[in-house]
């Protein structure tokens, strides 16, 4: 009986964690982000620190699984995850929210300014080009930011707020998708005016 209950135990974790991750990207999800962030928040309400949430809506996933196929956007998808955690401190979280947006929570920040400088810094590594499928993808980047406790006490204030500078703000990189690979072998007439 030990040894099924170490299994059913073993069973029960396999599946929290499953509910906990984001799929495609192996990322905590918004739900795993929200119950950190929560943690967080009662922590500082203890001891005071500043912290950001930065909440990232990637343009060109879409029109990548369009033209090369769910699996390579999913690729792709890894592969922003990747670059996003190279860039920031291993206490700092990155979040797959679903589609094509992504969160990192900065746990501490030692200026006001630093969620706006990593924000651009990680902006400015997501417009950097991807290969993907032998391809070049180029992708956009708008980023939303929100910090504990300037703006709010709650995890879902934070995030909420991240997420509608997000979609507010004008639009890092690569404006034009139609990516010349894209287009095919025959350019339209008016492609080099």
């Amino acid at each position: 009986s030990l040894r099924l209950a170490i299994e059913r135990k073993r069973i029960e974790m396999t599946a929290r964690k499953a509910y906990a991750t984001d799929l495609a990207t192996g990322l905590p999800n918004h739900m795993q982000l929200l119950e950190h962030m929560t943690h967080l928040v009662a922590l500082r309400a203890r001891e005071p620190a500043p912290m950001a949430l930065i909440a990232l809506r990637i343009e060109g996933l879409a029109s990548t699984e369009a033209v090369l196929g769910v699996e390579a956007a999913n690729v792709l998808k890894r592969k922003v995850a990747v670059r996003l955690r190279s860039a920031l401190r291993a206490s700092d979280v990155v979040a797959s929210l679903g589609g094509d947006t992504f969160a990192v929570l900065l746990a501490w920040i030692d200026a006001p300014d630093d969620g706006e400088r990593v924000a651009r810094k990680l902006a400015a590594s997501l417009t950097q080009p991807f290969s993907v499928t032998g391809r070049q993808r180029h992708l956009a980047v708008r980023a939303g930011l929100a910090s504990f406790p300037e703006h709010g006490d709650r995890a879902e204030n934070l995030l909420r707020r991240a997420l509608g500078q997000a979609a507010s703000v004008a639009t890092v990189g690569r404006a034009d998708y139609a990516h010349a690979a894209d287009r095919g072998p025959s350019a339209a007439a008016n492609d080099d005016e």
